[in-house]
């Protein structure tokens, strides 16, 4: 069932991209909190656990630097390595235990080192020589992301993890697939006995009721574990302290929207807390924090108030979705808020004009509409449309980068009709890369083979549904007729002509 020291291997694990874990998004994390994150544009980068590689062939792709990733899973590496391949990256892909990758006397000074869920699933063991290696090999001023699950939001859960990890266990042998459903049905039948611990524990048993929509690769990997270690917080950051590293801010940066996450009584308590550590533990009880995303860094220095509004003022930025497709209601742990139009609409219209033209935030502020608004007010609702996922900070690129890019998202059109499907395409003017509907990805195919109106793209597009038998849907339904897709993706394509296209040559994706 396990690879080495207990790490679940029965199933590869998901192909997922996580931008928080790009430089751009690092740096701009020290910037909004006011620390010099020392991670250049061309860094020496690594990913401890890379799964299957997505983000980190996508930020290679659309980086320089050097950039490094370890896993222990052969499919992983090998599926890792065929993305890096597609536009001849120089990436370093092992192979190995973390124990052995440590050991290698070829690792250089790394400014960015990161890991996504790895800390909640690998041993004590692992997790001293995860420390070790980072003290060992960050540079002074680099970053550290680190993503985990986290109590007390697990408090609930955990119960329901045993039982899947009990019920998995006890069907020795047989494919992976069929032993998770047997876990699945074995917490199902202790659910349904209506017994205390679900009836006195209602979050325990919603979380269970919603593991039948979870994905079986994902299930198999967060709940089959030998290994499976949910801290607080406090813990983390203890543990990170014998590496040198201090708490720089969360790298989800809706986390800093107090007003959506905190009554008043809670804000107050936590402006009460002076002491970082502290502050963070109380937030986490606050908003029964269950997933943290940290970013630490080593002997970083603080941003003198100057610094921080030059290097704001200078911070350009681009919209990576359409104007339509922005939802200006946010969801926190006190309930649902709409963000201020008087705010955020000239905001977006402004960040749209030109053709989404990427803009420093020092010609923001003098736009029409903006200009009329508090500069505090403009930073503020930058921060929190990055945050949304509909905005990002924005960096020069050469064209080698660009051309990386292009070869990286050439293999992303060819698996929107082979698959297996990947969603981002890689933007260099981002530096990692854009959610992208496999609908999008089949236009922009049909854009770059020369198809032009409307029509032409719907029918390449049509072509190839009827190649893997899809069909398009209007209202929830397939439609059956060649004429009713044909129109559907027409209606599609015009959408697409008219606001993707600019979109995307804004984003160096065309």
């Amino acid at each position: 069932m396990s690879g080495d020291d207990g790490y679940y291997s029965d199933l590869e694990y998901t192909s997922g991209y996580f931008h928080e874990l790009g430089p751009a998004h690092l740096r701009f994390c020290g910037l909004i909190a006011g620390i010099d994150v020392a991670v250049p544009e061309a860094p020496a980068y690594l990913e401890l656990g890379m799964g299957q590689g997505v983000s980190l062939a996508v930020h290679a792709a659309a980086n320089d630097g050097d950039f490094w990733g370890v896993d222990l899973g052969s499919a992983h590496v090998a599926h890792a390595r065929t993305l890096v391949a597609a536009f001849d990256g120089q990436a370093q892909l092992h192979e190995d235990s973390f124990e052995a990758f440590a050991a290698r006397d070829d690792l250089p000074q790394f400014d960015a080192i990161t890991l996504h869920g790895v800390w909640s699933w690998v041993s004590d063991a692992n997790r001293r020589i995860l420390v070790d290696l980072i003290r060992d090999r960050l540079k002074p001023g680099g970053a550290v992301y680190l993503s985990y699950n986290c109590q007390p939001g697990w408090a609930s859960r955990s119960p329901v993890r045993h039982l899947l990890k009990l019920g998995y266990e006890a069907r020795p042998g047989g494919d992976a697939a069929g032993r998770i459903e047997a876990a699945m049905e074995f917490m199902e039948d202790v659910v349904a006995a209506d017994g205390r611990f679900f009836s006195e524990n209602r979050p325990a048993a919603s979380h269970a009721a919603s593991l039948r929509k979870v994905g079986r690769q994902y299930l198999a990997h967060e709940y089959m574990n030998d290994n499976w270690h949910v801290p607080y917080f406090s813990d983390v950051a203890g543990a990170l302290a014998g590496a040198e590293l201090s708490f720089v801010t969360s790298a989800r940066l809706l986390d800093r929207m107090n007003a959506i996450q905190f009554q008043p009584a809670g804000q107050a308590l936590l402006d009460r807390q002076k002491d970082p550590v502290l502050r963070e533990s109380v937030r986490d009880f606050l908003v029964n924090q269950q997933f943290r995303l940290d970013v630490f860094a080593r002997d970083a220095r603080s941003l003198s108030t100057a610094e921080e509004t030059a290097r704001m003022d200078a911070q350009p930025f681009v919209l990576i979705c359409g104007l339509d497709e922005i939802d200006f209601e946010l969801t926190g742990a006190q309930g649902q808020a709409m963000l201020p139009q008087a705010t955020y609409g000239p905001l977006a219209l402004a960040l749209a004009a030109d053709d989404f033209r990427q803009k420093a935030t020092a010609e923001l502020i003098t736009m029409p509409g903006v200009s009329a608004l508090r500069r505090s007010d403009v930073v503020a609702a930058l921060i929190t449309l990055v945050g949304m996922g509909v905005l990002r900070p924005a960096q020069p690129f050469r064209p080698e980068i660009r051309a990386r890019c292009g070869a990286y998202n050439r293999l992303v059109l060819d698996r929107a009709v082979t698959g297996p499907h990947l969603q981002h395409m890689a933007s260099p003017v981002v530096g990692g890369g854009v959610l992208t509907p496999r609908s999008a990805q089949l236009f922009l195919r049909a854009w770059q083979a020369g198809a032009r109106t409307t029509d032409e793209i719907a029918l390449s597009v049509w072509d190839v549904f009827e190649t893997t038998n899809e069909r398009a849907v209007r209202d929830g339904r397939d439609l059956i007729t060649r004429e009713d897709n044909l129109a559907r993706l027409g209606e599609m394509a015009r959408r697409f002509v008219d606001q993707t296209v600019p979109l995307y040559r804004a984003l160096a994706i065309l």
